[in-house]
């Protein structure tokens, strides 16, 4: 008999807000929003105070503005949450080789097999969260399944800072057929009102409605939640994969077409993708600039490069080069973005033909290492080098 798989679903509580009200006593029991610009931009997180305003990821923030007007709003600092981020994956590879993030804040675990070392699969869940919250003192909560619809459905049944235990016995099961369909992963706004439509509001609805019916309405979606809803999720927890490509992007205040205001956001965004390949030691060979206008239409532009680098005046030069190729004079930009790919691991470059590591790659280098000693954003270049002029 095929031995049952332990999962473990491991969500961060409101991440982007509890690390600011951490770092910010100022901040702690009152509703946070992270995101922005106000007005223009969407809720990143919101805090458990801001939720009960209604407020959820993804509202737009003129909107979250009218639901919760005394609300604090700041911006999002990545650069601080993918820190705390990595402290966290590191503590769920001393459990577990087989670890499959999702987004900087969650991760599937499988334990199977575990046991002899850290103990139950409910005690190695307990040390998990013990040990986050020594590390980071951040709360979290998981959930634990033979499968990883169960898990991560416990671990949001469980939230805040909850630890709940779904096993696929005829009485769970029966308890679980009472959830909303939008308590199963994948199941978002649109597809709940298409499902709610059809009179289907349950998960034992989906469970008791003809496969194919849904499969013809929802294509392979349809098999996917008719699955879930039958307590069937046969996915592997598939363990960190090389990232494809590092970037950032960001919606501006307001719209501009000035080249001295796009040149400063350039260099930030540029800077932040440095610091990130830097950390996760990583070079790229193609940059890409991607760009919104304010009809919300746009395109992208990539450039390759002749060598690898992480190098962040590179990859400013690249991006600032690459904004020739959009239309600044009809038009303005909303939203700029920038990203490294054709990534490759600098250990496997290192000492070979393509490692010619020059003085901006230091340079880069040097901030990345004060910024990791002494905290997020100390150092930062507040202009290009006297080498590099707009065309």
């Amino acid at each position: 008999m095929e031995n049952i798989r332990k999962i473990i679903h491991v969500d961060m509580d409101a991440f982007f807000a509890q690390i600011e009200q951490r770092d910010n006593p100022k901040y702690k029991n009152k509703p946070l929003i992270v995101g922005g610009p106000v007005n223009r931009g969407v809720v990143s997180t919101a805090s458990y105070e801001a939720r009960k305003y209604g407020l959820h990821s993804g509202m737009p923030l003129y909107k979250a503005k009218k639901l919760c007007p005394e609300g604090i709003y700041i911006p999002v600092d990545m650069e601080k949450y993918l820190c705390e981020s990595r402290k966290i994956r590191e503590i769920f590879c001393r459990f577990t080789p087989l670890v499959e993030p999702v987004g900087c804040d969650e991760a599937f675990l499988d334990v199977t097999g575990c046991e002899k070392l850290f103990g139950d699969v409910l005690e190695i869940a307990r040390k998990i969260k013990g040990a986050i919250y020594e590390k980071t003192n951040l709360t979290s909560s998981a959930g634990i399944g033979p499968n990883k619809f169960f898990a991560k459905l416990a671990s949001n049944l469980g939230k805040p800072n909850g630890l709940t235990v779904l096993d696929n016995t005829p009485d769970m099961i029966k308890k679980i057929r009472l959830l909303p369909v939008s308590s199963i992963w994948g199941v978002g706004r649109v597809t709940e009102e298409s499902l709610n439509k059809m009179g289907i509001r349950t998960i034992g609805e989906i469970a008791d409605t003809p496969l194919e019916f849904l499969r013809l309405k929802f294509g392979e979606m349809g098999e996917f939640i008719h699955n879930m809803a039958s307590g069937i999720d046969n996915r592997k927890v598939v363990p960190y994969s090389e990232p494809k490509s590092i970037g950032r992007e960001t919606t501006l205040g307001e719209d501009t077409s000035e080249k001295g205001k796009i040149k400063t956001i350039l260099l930030t965004l540029s800077q932040k993708i440095s610091l990130n390949l830097i950390r996760e030691g990583y070079k790229g060979k193609t940059v890409t600039l991607k760009i919104r206008y304010s009809d919300f239409n746009g395109g992208t532009a990539r450039i390759t490069l002749a060598k690898y680098t992480d190098s962040q005046f590179e990859i400013f030069k690249s991006s600032f080069l690459l904004l020739e190729k959009f239309d600044l004079v009809r038009k303005k930009i909303r939203m700029i973005g920038v990203s490294v790919s054709n990534l490759k691991q600098y250990c496997l470059i290192k000492n070979s033909l393509f490692d010619q590591r020059d003085k901006d790659e230091d340079i880069s280098k040097a901030i990345a290492e004060i910024n990791s000693r002494f905290g997020e954003n100390k150092v930062h270049v507040a202009e290009a080098g006297d080498n590099f002029n707009e065309s």
